[in-house]
């Protein structure tokens, strides 16, 4: 299934199996382990770095556990991270975060500790009242249903720079006579990529995020891309 990801790494002029040797690297170095059917996202923001592209501020949503925030600013370090989670009085903070407010946050600040990361704690409804810059690389893993997939995928795309990189997680896919296919009524983050496509210059792509076969057969999910080469004329991505 490998083969439906390969695209990703042409274009960039960059050799798969570097990018997954500095993946392995990097999550040496912050301590996470790795396997077969891990996520791709951190494997393709190694290609980037390979590619020689270096971006300065990272914008994550959905921090977690802070894995994906560690590994970028390893990856990334001259680079700003700002990375945004709901806060613990948030009423949904429960759902997204069993583990608890005591051990997340413990957890956290001990991953982060970084003058390179800021932490943002705060509902992304509010982000447009946040005094944060654009940026050259966003990695959307925050709330995956109405509303808030909806002005999440707004924010990001007004925020990125001309030449920034964005990447969506868990669009949910299918295959055609050898395509991925996007279903734009399976899921609320496939209605709204869909929805941005049919009306953004620079369409949403997509990979696997999974390249193992049984994730493949049985729950083929992609990660969605968009890179925002400039407009000539007004060096801007526009929306319309």
């Amino acid at each position: 299934m490998n083969h439906y990801n390969d695209f990703f790494f042409q274009d960039l002029e960059v050799d798969k199996s570097e990018a997954f040797a500095l993946h392995q690297e990097i999550m040496a170095l912050v301590s996470l382990p790795t396997a077969p059917d891990e996520s791709m996202h951190r494997v393709l923001f190694a290609a980037l770095k390979l590619s020689g592209w270096q971006p300065k501020t990272i914008l994550e949503l959905g921090t977690f556990m802070g894995e994906t925030t560690a590994y970028l600013t390893r990856l990334f370090p001259d680079a700003h991270v700002y990375t945004v989670d709901i806060p613990s009085d948030d009423p949904i903070y429960e759902t997204m975060h069993p583990e608890g407010a005591t051990v997340n946050q413990a957890l956290i600040k001990e991953r982060l500790n970084n003058r390179n990361v800021s932490i943002v704690r705060i509902n992304t409804l509010w982000l447009m009242e946040q005094d944060m810059p654009d940026f050259d690389l966003i990695w959307l893993d925050a709330g995956h249903e109405y509303p808030e997939v909806g002005w999440d995928h707004f924010f990001c795309l007004q925020k990125l720079k001309p030449n920034g990189w964005l990447f969506t997680d868990d669009l949910k896919l299918t295959q055609s006579n050898g395509k991925l296919l996007l279903d734009p009524k399976n899921t609320d983050i496939n209605h709204v990529i869909h929805y941005v496509n049919q009306r953004l210059q620079i369409p949403f792509q997509w990979v696997l995020k999974r390249e193992s076969a049984a994730d493949f057969l049985f729950r083929p999910k992609g990660i969605g891309f968009v890179h925002a080469r400039p407009e000539p004329s007004t060096n801007k991505t526009r929306l319309g």
